[in-house]
């Protein structure tokens, strides 16, 4: 069922290098989304729409459902409607809690009647069916955000007729409570026909088709009714029909092409991504790792010594760091050493202990981020583990604790200032970690913090789900209440030190305002962490470099305390070069080390 994958991906990567990143990457121009293609299935059953879920892709015909599984392609499952069924034209679906929710209407029959037909996922049996009193425009898709569905009802014919199209807001029981229009810049690429796909992207913008473009119009929702905001439009690898997000992976959309009846999974990206990098650093590391070992026993940090937090005070630095106990209770604790002798540390703490019990830290204070807010003020900022759930989703929130003399410190609230979403598809639906925090100047000369923390979208017991892990961004005014604008960099399928996830973003301003990045990134290479790094002209759009390898700049050692995995890295100028600490095996069971850039940092 499915074309040589390691062929054909080949193929069209050098394709659409050419077609589409080289004009689009020269130096100065902004940069543009758009999707990447990464693999086609054939299915003669790809007519209409597709639907997915963390194991499967559903190929969908007027009468004809397919399951293929999501691996290789192969066919799993196939319905097809009796011939006394009312099913006559069935459109795009989506599959909420082991259900898949299908769009149907009898068009062109008249009258015009409406359902969504319900199919049990895996075995792609029919369990009921959803009837509608609207009678005008033909449901053509159905999805599902923050507890509401969504469907969209499509006219035909000249430019005045498909203006009827509209979309409704569902509440949970079916009870519509608000109505949108399409802007006149989407309907005019929907003709001669109308909205044929719609799903709800990674950071809650909505995503619409029509029946034969190879685009996406991009929307956003008013908040009252009227006429949906148009954002962008998006080339993409698809000739209309229906589309899915992949909720199980952040980024990743399914559509067909109808004629040459195939699956196409795509990835979101945008043309500077693959472009070659400004700055190549590479690092020497300290002979002397690790640095900050554990302790003995009895002592806060006698387990662990990880998620180091470096900032300079003259000529010393202060290390804030996160503690292991013999409990495996963990705490935030202080470490200083004198610039030019980084083997003699002086250790203080815990400084921040674990919250009341039942809180979203009642078991663990770990990824300290210290900033200073006002001369007067410092923010740390750390990640809560309640001591329930697996993996990230045992990480509820991200605390905040404030000090006006980097000694004492205070909690701002019992409660995080970041929590999770809570909402399937989005970037951090299930946990949350921190990454960093910095103040920024905006082209319109506006001041903001920005927020680059880790969110996990999603577990499960494979390892791509269960790691999986997104960088995110959130913004502030004051440095307390925070605004998400979503996931800005996500794990790369071609990649195998990164294509499992990324995580605990390090962020820095150069002096001519673009900005760098360092990330622990999980891939199949290792099967744990290394340390990417990525370049940004406006701290959104992230490049990690044209060929493999190019973003790689600290893996695990062939032997020692780093050889498992290096991950959590801290970044911080010294002189001319870049110092970097971070932690070693089993997330800092043997401690931090460090390393110094060997080449010259060329903002300096």
């Amino acid at each position: 069922m499915k074309r040589n994958h390691s062929q054909f991906s080949g193929l069209w990567l050098l394709f659409f290098v050419l077609l589409c990143f080289v004009p689009w990457g020269i130096a100065g121009e902004p940069s543009q989304r758009g999707f990447r293609e990464l693999e086609r299935h054939s299915a003669k059953t790809a007519h209409q729409g597709v639907a997915v879920d963390e194991t499967s892709f559903f190929a969908i015909s007027s009468r004809e459902i397919s399951r293929f599984q999501k691996s290789d392609g192969k066919l799993l499952e196939t319905w097809t409607g009796p011939k006394d069924s009312h099913i006559r034209h069935l459109n795009s679906g989506v599959v909420i809690a082991g259900k898949l929710y299908c769009a149907h209407s009898n068009w062109p029959q008249k009258p015009l009647k409406n359902t969504v037909e319900v199919f049990d996922a895996k075995q792609l049996k029919h369990l009921e069916t959803l009837k509608f009193p609207e009678t005008k425009g033909a449901i053509n898709w159905i999805d599902r955000r923050q507890g509401k569905w969504w469907i969209a009802f499509a006219f035909y014919g000249e430019l005045e007729n498909v203006r009827k199209t509209y979309l409704v807001r569902y509440s949970d029981d079916w009870k519509p409570e608000r109505t949108w229009t399409f802007p006149d810049t989407v309907l005019k690429r929907f003709l001669p026909n109308s909205n044929s796909g719609g799903a709800w992207g990674p950071n809650g913008l909505l995503y619409t088709t029509g029946h034969d473009r190879g685009e996406l119009y991009v929307l956003r929702i008013p908040e009252t009714d009227g006429t949906l905001e148009h954002v962008e439009t998006l080339s993409a690898p698809l000739a209309g029909q229906g589309i899915a997000w992949d909720q199980s992976d952040i980024g990743t959309l399914y559509g067909i092409h109808r004629q040459q009846k195939q699956v196409i999974k795509m990835r979101l990206t945008h043309s500077k991504e693959y472009a070659k990098l400004r700055s190549h650093i590479k690092w020497d590391r300290d002979q002397n790792n690790p640095i900050l070992p554990p302790r003995s026993a009895g002592n806060f940090d006698s387990t662990r010594c990880m998620n180091a937090w470096v900032i300079r005070n003259e000529n010393q630095y202060r290390l804030f760091y996160a503690g292991g106990d013999d409990r495996s209770v963990h705490r935030i604790g202080l470490a200083t050493a004198a610039i030019d002798d980084l083997n003699q540390w002086s250790r203080q703490g815990p400084m921040l202990d674990v919250g009341k019990p039942g809180s979203f830290d009642a078991r663990w204070c770990v990824l300290p981020h210290v900033v200073q807010t006002k001369s007067d003020r410092l923010h740390l900022y750390y990640t809560g583990n309640c001591g329930k759930g697996s993996g990230l989703s045992a990480f509820p929130g991200i605390g905040l604790a404030i000090s006006d003399d980097g000694q004492n410190w205070k909690r701002h609230a019992e409660t995080p200032v970041l929590a999770p979403s809570g909402e399937a598809g989005s970037p951090d639906a299930i946990g949350i970690a921190g990454g960093s925090v910095i103040q920024v100047t905006r082209a319109d000369g506006v001041s903001e913090w920005r927020f680059y923390y880790t969110g996990c979208p999603t577990i499960g017991k494979p390892h791509l789900l269960n790691q999986q892990k997104t960088i995110c961004l959130a913004v502030s005014d004051d440095g307390i209440h925070w605004k998400k604008r979503g996931t800005i960099l996500q794990r790369d399928p071609n990649r195998d030190y990164e294509n499992v996830g990324v995580a605990g973003p390090v962020v820095l301003q150069r002096e001519d305002g673009t900005f760098q990045m360092w990330y622990s990134a999980i891939g199949s290479r290792w099967g744990y962490y290394c340390i990417c790094y990525a370049e940004s002209d406006d701290g959104i759009f992230w490049t990690r470099g044209a060929l493999y390898g190019e973003n790689l700049q600290l893996e695990p050692s062939k032997s020692g305390w780093d050889s498992q995995m290096v991950e959590y890295p801290s970044i911080i100028r010294e002189n001319n070069r870049l110092r970097m600490f971070y932690c070693g095996n089993g997330y800092g069971r043997t401690g931090i080390g460090t390393a110094l850039s060997s080449e010259i940092d060329p903002d300096k």
